[in-house]
């Protein structure tokens, strides 16, 4: 029984891997998308990765330098991954130059080992097996031995430094990314990015976690069923979620740029013009806006109210973040709230779902969430109704 647990421990991630490809991959082939496909190969490198831990874990010394010139690879390529497949979501600009450098260290990392390999007769290889991959040694060997061991080494400073780069990098990204989105959208329902940066968070501490783990060795798991539990049902819970986040997450920076155009040159502006510009035309913003009831369009975006008054999208952003001190999300939302409190108070008993729809809201969701927001509390009305 104890040797049937720790199989099912060692394979578990490696399954969930191979589970959530296979779902991503039908979501892919009903629609397909650049930003799903780094998920799918994201996923599947971390598959393989557990794989070869699962070959580690199980003792297949027969087919380790295999699996381990992979594990070379798939390791420091973990990250990278991830952080493109964030790139990809978040700014809608593919780049396979920039995406290539970023996995040349993997590559360059498998090329050593599997070259090393190569090299090794079979007594070497056993040697390095049994003595540093399983035992941890690194003083008593010598020759080729040596020389992958501190191959190995090197692999492990390689992924440590890419924990900060993605977490900061990826992170400014998903900020970015969100801040465009209540600037030109004001139902953002299903279009922000509200689960990565937990996630990010998540996956920088399993990562330190697993950085901790290649420090003390692989071999420091294979002792014990409890201690292979941790990071087995640690790494497993996180690839869930990350497969269920990139699955339900289907707005993408690709689709920002169809709907609004480029967002990049929209900034707050500090200069004495931004703010003459944005006083100009932020009472006849407000005007137009509450004078004909546009908060009332569920799907109003600022290209909307650009067009309306035959201006430009930049002046819009400009009046409404520097004149009015609210993104565009914000200034259209505190608005419906506050129809939806004359609603409420002219009919108490109106189901607060009509109230949401009435006031221009795209679900009830939205409408409670924004209530809490500028109101401080939950909407009130009456029960038998509500």
């Amino acid at each position: 029984m104890p040797a049937m647990i720790a199989l099912i421990l060692s394979i578990l991630p490696a399954l969930v891997c191979l589970v959530l490809t296979a779902l991503l991959i039908l979501d892919l082939c009903s629609e397909f998308s650049r930003t799903r496909l780094y998920l799918i190969i994201f996923m599947a490198v971390a598959g393989l990765l557990y794989t070869a831990h699962a070959v580690y874990f199980n003792h297949q010394t027969a087919v380790i330098p295999v699996t381990d010139t992979l594990y070379c690879f798939c390791n420091p390529a973990v990250f990278p991954l991830f952080y493109i497949y964030i790139e990809e979501l978040t700014t809608g600009r593919h780049n396979t130059w920039r995406h290539a450098i970023y996995l040349l260290p993997s590559l360059l990392c498998m090329s050593a080992v599997g070259t090393i390999y190569s090299l090794m007769n079979a007594d070497e290889m056993g040697t390095f097996i049994q003595q540093y991959l399983y035992g941890g040694n690194v003083t008593i060997l010598s020759g080729l031995p040596w020389w992958q061991a501190v191959t190995h080494q090197v692999i492990k400073i390689i992924f440590a430094l890419q924990i900060p780069f993605v977490l900061f990098n990826g992170w400014r990204k998903i900020t970015r990314f969100n801040r465009q989105i209540i600037g030109n959208y004001s139902a953002v329902e299903n279009k922000m990015i509200t689960t990565l940066k937990p996630l990010l968070l998540i996956f920088a501490v399993t990562s330190i976690v697993s950085f901790v783990s290649n420090i003390l060795g692989r071999q420091a798991f294979t002792d014990s069923i409890e201690k292979l539990a941790i990071p087995s049902i640690l790494f497993s819970s996180l690839l869930l979620i990350i497969g269920h986040t990139g699955l339900r997450q289907q707005f993408t920076a690709k689709d920002l740029l169809e709907d609004v155009g480029e967002t990049e040159h929209l900034h707050d502006g500090k200069d004495e013009k931004a703010h003459t510009a944005a006083n100009t035309i932020r009472e006849v913003i407000i005007q137009v806006v509450d004078g004909e009831q546009l908060f009332l369009q569920p799907n109003l975006k600022i290209n909307d109210l650009a067009l309306r008054l035959n201006t430009n999208r930049e002046y819009i952003y400009r009046a409404i973040n520097i004149g009015i001190g609210q993104s565009f999300a914000d200034f259209i939302n505190s608005r419906r709230i506050d129809y939806a409190a004359h609603l409420l108070e002219d009919n108490p008993q109106t189901p607060l779902s009509e109230v949401a729809q009435k006031s221009g809201f795209s679900s009830p969701s939205a409408f409670y969430r924004n209530w809490r927001r500028f109101k401080g509390s939950a909407p009130k009305v009456s029960a038998q109704h509500s």
